[in-house]
């Protein structure tokens, strides 16, 4: 510190929200090293700080100084004019810099220009991007989410190739920082390597490091005690130890500590023995998770337990992997809400430390249970799941136990702004992916590069499939055990029901055993109407007269949401004709995705309710759901009877698992529903031919619809041995190579196979490059190609709000609360109450029903400032039951019927 000019305070960091005061720099950035060594102490989980100080080839003490050190650099680029000039105040009390004229740039681009040099100056390798000192000032210049591409002159000659740098006093202050924090935090000697994987988890911490010393809070809090009123080495470890105090309490409050599984064996996980499956993995993977952190892909048919058994084995192998707690990654939003009810049992009985506990999706704070009323109240004073920090955007996986939407876990490989806090989240515990079948080629892509990386990080995962082709299993192990680094190692071969477990070190496949069943299977054709629909009117109506007769629980499931309104209507209709209503008539209840977001879990709860698990007395004598495909995955619903419209042989399987899928109530079932029935609606045309309806192949491949209607039409009537038979009708429909001659290759089949291989390519384009190949870190989340994809491709939707008039024109939100228009809260804007209210009617409808709309169905200009209501659409209806204009259709909105195009029915 000698060979430099003392720090000069009034270098300011922070200074908005401050109410005027402005926080010092150098403080700052000591700010940042004090968290970096409380999250490495008291966040991070053990297998975690293995992985990165493995990966620099250190110690783990000589690791965290490390990281300490390069958080302390985070914002040294704030050192220039152009930085210290946007607090105009603060700028007129600098003294002795000299004035700079040049281009404005941004401070973390101006770290990453000026560290390269200035880390080679103290020992640091630079000859490569790969090389530590290259590293380091990329990622640290990629602290705001984003990276800068390579430029090896810039790291030579960082003052020539950017002069907002600028020299004189400005390069003198941003050596002494540089110098003192070295000093500080312990002078650590510099790494021999530092690998990709682990790059993005330590840019990861720094983000969140960053983020936490960020808070207005906490900065108020600290000029309160009070800041160094000199520059030196003493009076700036004075604060850094200040700081180290009481960086714990900061990661306290935000819910951020060490978390455990209290220890013990499945009877304890659970409070019941386990079935076949779950004994099989709670005795034979203790053995192998020793040998090191592995994938664990369980097949097993519908209603066997896969959930428990996944929460027990995830629980064994981040124990080996010292990365306790879960990401629990699902389909949709609806079966994410339905999982975080099961996750939280399981949190109650078995979680220990600071176990908070997060819902990750788009609408997660709509959630009552998550959220009651909307409100996120701070753990400290009684929320029972995360502090309102956790809650914010982009954290919710560093909360060591969640549930969510894949999407969210995919988020950490696409090219994007923050995807390394998403990996960082994700490599503090064992990623379960449920539903693995249910991902089209995209996201399928999408999930082989995240596996890819995780193996890399021994990252635990397990996949759970009732329904998966063999060959997209492989290519899922496959691609984790390219991230170990494993070579040539031979995958098991798929056994279904069973479960494979793949490490670096050893695979091995094990069969189970599972609850025989035999499913009936019908295939029924159905006509086509004069207008394209298909009618079902007197097949449900036969297949359901015992029903109506003697009782019994059924669900109608159709492929799009107009089918299930119709076949609502009918069923009612026919319900209620002369002679058959009576007190004892079936409850009938429709569900799909086209209510309201508010009235979709009121239905869904008493759905659940009537047919779930805990049902017990609750469960109906006599009912009938009509839904669509939202009920086939993750609800844990019972039905005595399934009637299905046609769809991909693994769907209808699904379908299936929700027909006797309780043992509980079997003494309930009538005499009609004595076995497991699952029957298949076929439309047809007149010579009795399949004939494919125009909006099915919107939602599946035609191919796939032909191919199962062939599989199904071979039974012969012959019952569906489960498991026995499952694995062959799925790789029948889905065979890649079409080695079964019976069915020749259609030019469906070939279209399908195209899409399939396109989707991947799209996967692969979008994707973070694998990591053994990333050489520039600006490949995590440079490239235009990204802001065409989401992590699903394709996904064209919307929401639209309904709403009615008064007499005075106020508009009315459903059943008679008035529309916000305007913000109530602070300089106008919307509160948290209100953007509720306004969400909580929303209803997703396809993007086409929302092209070239009149400035009718525009939302209030004020909706445009807040991030939640500047893409809804607005529909007005004379009132609620009446039809309304959406564009060019004509809607009608009711609380049985949910959202329903005029035209559709």
């Amino acid at each position: 510190m000698a060979d430099w000019p003392e720090i000069d305070l009034t270098l300011w960091g922070k200074s908005r929200g401050l109410g005027g005061r402005r926080y010092p720099l150098v403080c700052h950035l000591l700010d940042a090293a004090a968290v970096i060594e409380a999250l490495w102490e008291g966040y991070l989980p053990s297998g975690v700080r293995a992985v990165i100080a493995d990966g620099v080839q250190v110690p783990q003490e000589h690791a965290k100084k490390l990281l300490m050190h390069w958080a302390a650099l985070h914002d040294i680029g704030k050192v220039m004019a152009c930085f210290q000039m946007q607090d105009k105040e603060g700028f007129g009390e600098l003294v002795g810099y000299p004035e700079n004229e040049a281009e404005s740039k941004g401070h973390a681009f101006a770290a990453h220009v000026w560290l390269g040099q200035a880390l080679a100056e103290t020992g640091y390798k630079t000859e490569s991007g790969r090389s530590p000192g290259i590293r380091v000032a990329q990622l640290l210049g990629g602290h705001h989410g984003r990276f800068s591409l390579l430029n090896q002159r810039e790291f030579r000659a960082p003052l020539e190739c950017l002069p907002a740098l600028g020299g004189g006093r400005w390069e003198e202050q941003r050596r002494s920082i540089a110098a003192v924090v070295h000093q500080l935090v312990g002078s650590p000697m510099p790494p021999a390597k530092l690998p990709t994987p682990v790059a993005s988890l330590v840019c990861g911490l720094v983000i969140l490091a960053d983020w936490l010393v960020s808070q207005d809070m906490f900065l108020r809090e600290r000029i309160a005690v009070g800041l160094p009123k000199e520059g030196n080495i003493d009076s700036l470890r004075h604060h850094f130890d200040s700081s180290r105090t009481v960086a714990p309490r900061l990661l306290g409050d935000a819910g951020l500590g060490r978390f455990t599984f209290k220890q013990g064996g499945f009877t304890e996980d659970f409070p019941f023995d386990p079935n076949a499956l779950q004994r099989s993995i709670a005795e034979r993977l203790p053995d192998l998770v020793r040998q090191g952190p592995g994938l664990l892909l369980v097949m097993a048919p519908m209603g066997e337990g896969k959930t428990e058994a996944a929460l027990h084995a995830g629980r064994l192998m981040g124990e080996a992997a010292q990365t306790p707690g879960y990401f629990f990654g699902l389909p949709t939003m609806a079966t994410s809400d339905q999982m975080f009810h099961r996750v939280e049992e399981f949190r109650k009985r078995r979680a220990e430390g600071a176990d908070s506990m997060t819902l990750v999706h788009g609408m997660a704070w709509l959630n009552s249970a998550y959220a009651p009323d909307g409100h996120a109240v701070d753990v400290l004073t009684g929320d029972p799941f995360a502090t309102q920090w956790l809650r914010g955007s982009k954290r919710g996986l560093l909360a060591h136990l969640s549930v969510g939407t894949i999407d969210q876990a995919l988020l950490a490989v696409l090219r994007g702004r923050h995807n390394v806090l998403r990996m960082l989240g994700l490599s503090g515990k064992v990623l379960v992916v449920d539903e693995v079948h249910a991902y089209d080629a995209y996201m399928q892509g999408l999930l082989k590069r995240l596996l890819n990386w995780l193996g890399a990080l021994k990252v635990p995962v397990v996949l759970l499939s009732a329904t998966l082709p063999v060959p997209v299993g492989r290519r899922l192990v496959e691609a984790y055990l390219k991230g170990t680094g494993s070579r040539g190692g031979s995958i098991p071969e798929v056994v279904y029901p069973g479960w494979i477990y793949a490490s670096a070190t050893s695979s091995i496949s094990v069969p189970v055993r599972a609850r025989a069943r035999r499913l009936q299977v019908d295939l029924r054709n159905v006509p086509m109407t004069g207008s394209g629909l298909v009618n079902r009117t007197e097949a449900v109506h036969d297949l359901l007269s015992s029903l109506a007769a003697e009782g019994g629980c059924a669900a109608v499931i159709c492929n799009t949401v107009a089918e299930a309104q119709r076949t609502y209507l009918e069923i009612k209709t026919w319900l209620d004709r002369p002679g058959t209503a009576s007190a004892d008539a079936p409850v009938v209840k429709l569900l799909h995705s086209r209510f309201p977001a508010r009235r979709r879990e009121e239905i869904t709860q008493e759905v659940v309710g009537w047919f779930g698990k805990e049902a017990g007395d609750r469960r109906p004598r006599t009912a009938i759901l009509v839904a669509t495909q939202v009920i086939e995955q993750s609800l844990d619903l019972d039905f005595d009877i399934v009637i299905s419209d046609l769809a991909p042989i693994a769907l209808l399987l699904q379908r299936a698992g929700r027909c006797h899928r309780h043992p509980t109530n079997d003494s309930r079932r009538p005499a009609w529903a004595s076995s497991m029935r699952l029957v298949v609606l076929a439309p047809v045309d007149g010579t009795g031919g399949l004939t494919i309806p125009r909006a099915w192949p919107f939602v599946y491949p035609a191919s796939l619809l032909r191919r199962t209607h062939h599989a199904l039409g071979r039974l012969e009537g012959r019952p569906v041995a489960i498991p026995e038979h499952v694995q062959e009708l799925i790789d029948q429909v889905y065979d890649e190579d079409f080695a079964d001659q019976t069915d020749p290759i259609t030019e469906e089949d070939l279209e399908r196979i195209a899409d399939e291989q396109t989707k991947d390519m799209y996967a692969s384009m979008a994707a973070i490059p694998e990591p053994h190949v990333l050489r520039d870190l600006s490949d995590l989340s440079q490239g235009e190609i990204v802001d065409e994809f989401s992590t699903r491709l394709g996904a064209d939707s919307g929401r639209v709000v309904c709403c009615s008039p008064t007499t005075d024109g106020t508009l009315l939100l459903p059943p008679g609360e008035v529309l916000p228009e305007s913000g109530e809260g602070r300089d106008g804007r919307f509160t948290r109450h209100q953007v509720r209210r306004i969400v909580q009617e929303t209803i997703p409808v396809p993007g086409t029903w929302l092209r070239d709309l009149p400035d009718d169905n525009h939302a209030p200009t004020a909706w445009r400032d807040n991030p939640h209501l500047r893409d809804l659409v607005l529909v007005t209806f004379p009132a609620l039951g009446e039809p309304g204009r959406l564009g060019d259709r004509t809607i009608r909105l009711s609380d049985d019927l949910g959202l329903s195009d005029l035209a559709e029915g």
